[in-house]
C-alpha cells in the first residue's frame, strides 16, 4: 500500500489532447469580417490528421456566429452553432469571444472532446503543466515520514533547486 507514484494524480484530460478552436485565429484568417464565409480546418499530430472541420461564419452588426460541421475520430457529427460576442479594445476594432454552448461563458478558445464543442471548464479539462506540478509530492511525503527532521516541502524545495542546475 502506498509507495512511489501513489497518491493523488490528475486523470483529467488535458487541453493539449483535444482539438481547439481559437477566435484569434479565425480573426487573423479573415473569417470574422462582416458577411458570410465558408472555410476548412484540419488538425494533425505527427503528420497524421486527427480531425477536420468545415465551418460557416456569419458576422453582421448585431450578431456573429460560427457553425461547425466536423469529423472527430473518423465520425461525422451534426452541425453545431456557436455564437460569438465582441468588445472593443482601447485601440479600435473588435475582439471576438465564443459563447460556450453549455454554460454561456465568454471564452477565447473552445475545445472539441467526445464529439461536443464546449469551453475548458465544461469539459473539465486541465493543462499538462498543472498535472505535472504535483507529480512527486507523494514521494516527498514518504521521504518526510522516514526522516522527521524535514517536511515534505523541504524535500520539494531541495529537489527543485538541484534539478534546475542539471
Amino acid at each position: 500500500m502506498g509507495g512511489y507514484g501513489s497518491g493523488r494524480h490528475s486523470r483529467r484530460t488535458t487541453v493539449e489532447n483535444c482539438l481547439s478552436l481559437d477566435t484569434n485565429n479565425f480573426s487573423q484568417w479573415g473569417y470574422l469580417k462582416p458577411g458570410d464565409r465558408i472555410g476548412n480546418l484540419t488538425w494533425s499530430r505527427n503528420g497524421n490528421e486527427t480531425g477536420s472541420c468545415r465551418f460557416y461564419s456569419h458576422v453582421d452588426d448585431l450578431h456573429a456566429s460560427i457553425t461547425f460541421n466536423y469529423n472527430y475520430k473518423g465520425e461525422k457529427h451534426p452541425d453545431i452553432k456557436v455564437n460569438l460576442c465582441w468588445y472593443s479594445p482601447g485601440f479600435g476594432g473588435r475582439r471576438y469571444l465564443f459563447l460556450c454552448p453549455f454554460c454561456g461563458r465568454k471564452m477565447r478558445t473552445m475545445h472539441i472532446r467526445g464529439g461536443e464543442i464546449a469551453c475548458r471548464i465544461c469539459h473539465n479539462l486541465s493543462y499538462t503543466s498543472c498535472n505535472e506540478n504535483h507529480k512527486y509530492d507523494s514521494l516527498f511525503m514518504r521521504m518526510a515520514r522516514s526522516n522527521s527532521n524535514y517536511t515534505w516541502l523541504d524535500y520539494k524545495r531541495w529537489f527543485k533547486e538541484h534539478t534546475k542546475k542539471s
